[in-house]
Protein backbone atom coordinates (compact mmCIF):
# COMPACT_ATOMS: atom_id res chain seq x y z
CA UNK A 1 0.00 0.00 0.00
CA UNK A 2 2.81 2.42 0.93
CA UNK A 3 4.61 1.72 -2.36
CA UNK A 4 1.42 2.50 -4.23
CA UNK A 5 0.99 5.74 -2.29
CA UNK A 6 4.56 6.75 -3.13
CA UNK A 7 3.54 6.98 -6.76
CA UNK A 8 0.97 9.63 -5.98
CA UNK A 9 0.54 10.79 -9.58
CA UNK A 10 -0.19 7.22 -10.65
CA UNK A 11 -2.53 6.76 -7.71
CA UNK A 12 -4.44 9.96 -8.53
CA UNK A 13 -4.73 8.81 -12.14
CA UNK A 14 -6.15 5.48 -10.99
CA UNK A 15 -8.44 7.28 -8.56
CA UNK A 16 -9.82 9.51 -11.32
CA UNK A 17 -10.12 6.49 -13.59
CA UNK A 18 -12.28 4.77 -10.99
CA UNK A 19 -14.22 7.76 -9.70
CA UNK A 20 -13.81 10.38 -12.44
CA UNK A 21 -16.73 8.94 -14.35
CA UNK A 22 -18.81 9.07 -11.17
CA UNK A 23 -17.82 12.71 -10.67
CA UNK A 24 -18.74 13.60 -14.23
CA UNK A 25 -22.08 11.83 -13.77
CA UNK A 26 -22.80 13.65 -10.51
CA UNK A 27 -26.28 14.99 -11.23
CA UNK A 28 -25.38 14.76 -14.90
CA UNK A 29 -26.54 17.40 -17.35
CA UNK A 30 -26.29 15.88 -20.80
CA UNK A 31 -25.29 19.02 -22.67
CA UNK A 32 -22.49 19.72 -20.15
CA UNK A 33 -21.01 16.22 -19.59
CA UNK A 34 -17.99 16.88 -21.81
CA UNK A 35 -17.26 20.11 -19.94
CA UNK A 36 -17.62 18.48 -16.51
CA UNK A 37 -15.20 15.67 -17.43
CA UNK A 38 -12.50 18.04 -18.69
CA UNK A 39 -12.96 20.43 -15.78
CA UNK A 40 -12.69 17.68 -13.16
CA UNK A 41 -9.38 16.43 -14.57
CA UNK A 42 -7.78 19.89 -14.76
CA UNK A 43 -8.91 20.97 -11.30
CA UNK A 44 -7.81 17.62 -9.85
CA UNK A 45 -4.30 18.00 -11.22
CA UNK A 46 -3.86 21.61 -10.08
CA UNK A 47 -5.22 21.05 -6.56
CA UNK A 48 -3.14 17.89 -6.08
CA UNK A 49 0.10 19.66 -7.06
CA UNK A 50 -0.78 22.73 -5.00
CA UNK A 51 -1.43 20.66 -1.86
CA UNK A 52 1.80 18.73 -2.40
CA UNK A 53 3.74 22.00 -2.66
CA UNK A 54 2.11 23.58 0.41
CA UNK A 55 2.69 20.55 2.65
CA UNK A 56 6.41 20.28 1.96
CA UNK A 57 8.19 21.33 5.13
CA UNK A 58 8.95 20.45 8.72
CA UNK A 59 6.30 18.22 10.32
CA UNK A 60 5.66 19.91 13.68
CA UNK A 61 2.80 19.63 16.16
CA UNK A 62 1.49 22.98 14.92
CA UNK A 63 1.58 21.69 11.34
CA UNK A 64 -0.33 18.56 12.36
CA UNK A 65 -3.06 20.66 13.97
CA UNK A 66 -3.28 22.92 10.92
CA UNK A 67 -3.63 19.90 8.61
CA UNK A 68 -6.40 18.48 10.80
CA UNK A 69 -8.29 21.79 10.66
CA UNK A 70 -7.78 21.99 6.87
CA UNK A 71 -9.17 18.45 6.46
CA UNK A 72 -12.25 19.33 8.51
CA UNK A 73 -12.78 22.51 6.47
CA UNK A 74 -12.37 20.59 3.20
CA UNK A 75 -14.93 18.03 4.38
CA UNK A 76 -17.44 20.70 5.42
CA UNK A 77 -16.83 22.50 2.14
CA UNK A 78 -17.45 19.28 0.21
CA UNK A 79 -20.76 18.64 1.98
CA UNK A 80 -21.87 22.26 1.45
CA UNK A 81 -20.97 22.39 -2.24
CA UNK A 82 -22.61 19.02 -2.94
CA UNK A 83 -25.78 20.41 -1.34
CA UNK A 84 -25.57 23.63 -3.39
CA UNK A 85 -24.90 21.78 -6.62
CA UNK A 86 -27.89 19.52 -5.95
CA UNK A 87 -30.05 22.58 -5.24
CA UNK A 88 -28.90 24.37 -8.41
CA UNK A 89 -29.44 21.19 -10.40
CA UNK A 90 -33.03 20.84 -9.20
CA UNK A 91 -33.79 24.53 -9.79
CA UNK A 92 -31.81 25.05 -13.00
CA UNK A 93 -32.50 22.00 -15.16
CA UNK A 94 -35.42 20.26 -16.78
CA UNK A 95 -35.81 16.63 -17.76
CA UNK A 96 -36.70 15.57 -21.29
CA UNK A 97 -37.80 12.12 -22.45
CA UNK A 98 -37.08 11.21 -26.06
CA UNK A 99 -39.02 8.77 -28.23
CA UNK A 100 -37.10 5.84 -26.68
CA UNK A 101 -38.11 7.02 -23.19
CA UNK A 102 -34.48 7.93 -22.39
CA UNK A 103 -34.49 10.76 -19.86
CA UNK A 104 -31.92 13.54 -20.34
CA UNK A 105 -31.34 16.74 -18.40
CA UNK A 106 -30.77 20.22 -19.83
CA UNK A 107 -30.07 23.64 -18.34
CA UNK A 108 -33.07 25.94 -18.29
CA UNK A 109 -33.55 29.58 -17.37
CA UNK A 110 -35.47 31.23 -14.57
CA UNK A 111 -37.25 33.82 -16.71
CA UNK A 112 -39.71 32.86 -19.45
CA UNK A 113 -39.79 34.67 -22.77
CA UNK A 114 -42.91 36.56 -23.84
CA UNK A 115 -43.53 33.81 -26.41
CA UNK A 116 -43.43 31.08 -23.73
CA UNK A 117 -45.68 33.03 -21.36
CA UNK A 118 -48.22 33.53 -24.13
CA UNK A 119 -48.20 29.79 -24.92
CA UNK A 120 -48.64 28.90 -21.22
CA UNK A 121 -51.58 31.28 -20.87
CA UNK A 122 -53.23 29.84 -23.95
CA UNK A 123 -52.64 26.26 -22.75
CA UNK A 124 -53.35 26.06 -18.99
CA UNK A 125 -53.02 22.24 -19.09
CA UNK A 126 -49.25 22.70 -19.53
CA UNK A 127 -47.88 22.41 -16.00
CA UNK A 128 -44.28 21.22 -16.39
CA UNK A 129 -41.29 22.67 -18.17
CA UNK A 130 -40.81 19.37 -20.03
CA UNK A 131 -44.32 19.62 -21.51
CA UNK A 132 -43.81 23.28 -22.33
CA UNK A 133 -40.56 22.58 -24.21
CA UNK A 134 -41.91 19.51 -26.02
CA UNK A 135 -45.45 20.57 -26.91
CA UNK A 136 -44.85 24.27 -27.36
CA UNK A 137 -41.44 24.45 -28.98
CA UNK A 138 -40.47 21.02 -30.28
CA UNK A 139 -37.65 20.01 -27.93
CA UNK A 140 -34.58 21.11 -25.94
CA UNK A 141 -32.83 22.62 -28.97
CA UNK A 142 -35.44 25.40 -28.88
CA UNK A 143 -35.08 26.13 -25.17
CA UNK A 144 -33.77 29.63 -25.96
CA UNK A 145 -37.33 30.38 -27.16
CA UNK A 146 -38.73 29.30 -23.76
CA UNK A 147 -36.30 31.11 -21.42
CA UNK A 148 -34.28 34.27 -21.88
CA UNK A 149 -30.63 33.78 -22.88
CA UNK A 150 -29.43 35.66 -19.80
CA UNK A 151 -31.33 33.44 -17.38
CA UNK A 152 -30.01 30.28 -19.10
CA UNK A 153 -26.45 31.66 -18.91
CA UNK A 154 -26.84 32.55 -15.22
CA UNK A 155 -28.02 29.04 -14.34
CA UNK A 156 -25.20 27.49 -16.40
CA UNK A 157 -22.60 29.55 -14.53
CA UNK A 158 -24.12 28.57 -11.17
CA UNK A 159 -23.90 24.88 -12.06
CA UNK A 160 -20.31 25.18 -13.31
CA UNK A 161 -19.24 27.11 -10.19
CA UNK A 162 -20.87 24.69 -7.74
CA UNK A 163 -19.47 21.67 -9.60
CA UNK A 164 -15.98 23.21 -9.67
CA UNK A 165 -16.06 23.85 -5.92
CA UNK A 166 -17.21 20.29 -5.30
CA UNK A 167 -14.23 18.96 -7.27
CA UNK A 168 -11.83 21.34 -5.49
CA UNK A 169 -12.94 20.21 -2.03
CA UNK A 170 -13.04 16.53 -3.02
CA UNK A 171 -9.57 16.51 -4.59
CA UNK A 172 -8.25 18.77 -1.84
CA UNK A 173 -9.13 16.46 1.03
CA UNK A 174 -7.91 13.36 -0.87
CA UNK A 175 -4.62 15.10 -1.77
CA UNK A 176 -3.97 16.27 1.80
CA UNK A 177 -4.58 12.81 3.21
CA UNK A 178 -2.35 11.16 0.58
CA UNK A 179 0.43 13.69 1.15
CA UNK A 180 0.33 13.12 4.90
CA UNK A 181 0.36 9.34 4.47
CA UNK A 182 3.21 9.33 1.97
CA UNK A 183 5.54 12.05 3.22
CA UNK A 184 5.00 12.12 6.95
CA UNK A 185 3.82 8.64 7.87
CA UNK A 186 5.30 6.54 5.06
CA UNK A 187 8.70 5.92 6.67
CA UNK A 188 7.21 5.16 10.09
CA UNK A 189 4.76 2.70 8.57
CA UNK A 190 7.48 1.01 6.53
CA UNK A 191 9.72 0.64 9.63
CA UNK A 192 6.81 -0.79 11.57
CA UNK A 193 6.01 -3.24 8.74
CA UNK A 194 9.64 -4.43 8.59
CA UNK A 195 9.76 -4.86 12.37
CA UNK A 196 6.61 -6.98 12.35
CA UNK A 197 7.88 -9.12 9.47
CA UNK A 198 11.25 -9.58 11.26
CA UNK A 199 13.41 -8.08 8.50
Amino acid sequence: MIKLLQYRALFMSILFGLFGNALSKLLVIDEMTWYYTALASLIGLVVNLLVSFLLKGKWTTRMKNIVKIVCVLFFLGLITTVYLHTKFFMEGTFSYSDFNNKVSYYVKGYEYTAQALKFKNENPRITSDEDLVFEGFGGPKKKHLVWTEQSITDNTLKLIASYSLTIIFFVGIISVLLEVLVVHYGRTTMKHTKAVSGQ
